[in-house]
């Protein structure tokens, strides 16, 4: 605890070290930067997050949690704030995410990149009601239909997705099957041979946020925008619709009523693929929920115990997804999943 308290402590004395070199102008402000305050507030899986409050406004610094390799290089961590500042500001029209102003990607100033934009105000979306789904909707349909933008990368989901499907079906072939059942082996292996078959028809890329969840969403008055863009890149819209579906859980009366507002206030959409988009996203899911609850199981981090993350939520995760899985036709109904605590 006393350890945890002083590393805080050293990390906010230096970032304001580092926001004090910033000029004034590249964050929008017309005086020299005054520091008012710094403080840590929730973080994601691979930032930390600093409130900022500089010359009476709030900023946002999102630094990277992503180690050095071990050529002592953070080119990981360099990428992603670079397409989450560029991803950002080719978008900055439509005011559906913060303003981004500065990015610091040589480590210089701190060990880690970090990007600086503003502070967005809000409520966490704990409930989608129907005004939130004709909103998000909206605000997707004008996302997608920027199809060009110059330094973002571009990530096919036919190439992408499958590529890290195949990897993650050796993994748990390796490791993960001591801990499921006998005749979930011989299903999950057919499912995989049903994925790798999918044909998907070539798709218009599109700009994506690439991370569509409740906890990215914010309620700002009677708008919402969408946070944590480090996601962003250049891929096929309808696997972000299918992200959507499968995040929100989004089925009957309001899947219909999402689908039907996107459609509206689309340029050109085309959610005939939609069903293969799904079966690709949601198998990948259940991959990645057995997965995390094997390196659980295997040896926990230390991150993970700071985090004090529990095997029981990805067998929870993974049950939701095996159902979702079968309600889309990759498993047999009389499929059966059973995560045991111990290994065989």
């Amino acid at each position: 605890m006393i350890t945890n308290i002083i590393n805080m402590a050293e990390s906010i004395f230096r970032i304001k070290n580092a926001v004090k070199e910033i000029k004034g102008r590249q964050l929008g402000l017309s005086e020299p930067i005054r520091i008012q305050s710094v403080q840590a507030i929730k973080s994601g899986e691979t930032h930390y997050n600093y409130l900022l409050i500089i010359n009476n406004r709030k900023f946002l610094l999102r630094l990277t949690s992503v180690r050095k390799d071990d050529r002592g290089k953070n080119s990981w961590g360099a990428a992603r704030i670079n397409m989450e500042f560029n991803g950002i500001k080719s978008i900055e029209k439509l005011g559906i995410a913060p303003k981004v102003y500065y990015k610091d990607t040589s480590c210089r100033a701190l060990s880690k990149p970090f990007v600086i934009s503003d502070y967005v105000p809000g409520k966490p979306v704990t409930r989608m009601t129907e005004k939130d789904l004709k909103l998000l909707a909206f605000l997707l349909a004008e996302l997608h239909n920027i199809h060009h933008v110059t330094g973002l990368r571009s990530e096919p989901v036919k190439d992408y997705n499958k590529e890290y499907i195949k990897k993650r079906v050796d993994k748990i072939t390796d490791t993960g099957f001591k801990y499921v059942n006998r005749h979930f082996k011989a299903d999950l292996m057919e499912a995989y041979q049903r994925i790798k078959h999918i044909r998907l028809k070539t798709q218009k890329m599109s700009v994506i946020h690439g991370d569509i969840s409740k906890d990215n969403l914010l309620r700002t008055g009677n708008s919402l925008k969408l946070i944590d863009w480090e996601s962003v890149r250049l891929s096929e819209p309808q696997f972000e619709i299918a992200t959507a579906l499968e995040r929100l859980n989004l089925n009957g009366k309001k899947r219909k009523l999402f689908l039907s507002e996107y459609l509206k206030n689309s340029k050109k959409a085309n959610l005939d693929e939609l069903e293969k988009y799904e079966k690709i996203r949601c198998f990948d899911r259940l991959l990645w929920s057995i997965l995390e609850f094997v390196k659980l199981k295997e040896g926990i981090t230390e991150k993970e115990k700071a985090q004090q993350k529990s095997p029981l939520k990805y067998v929870r995760n993974a049950h939701l997804e095996f159902l979702r899985c079968k309600a889309l036709g990759l498993f047999p109904e009389e499929s059966v999943l059973i995560i045991r605590q111990k290994s065989k």
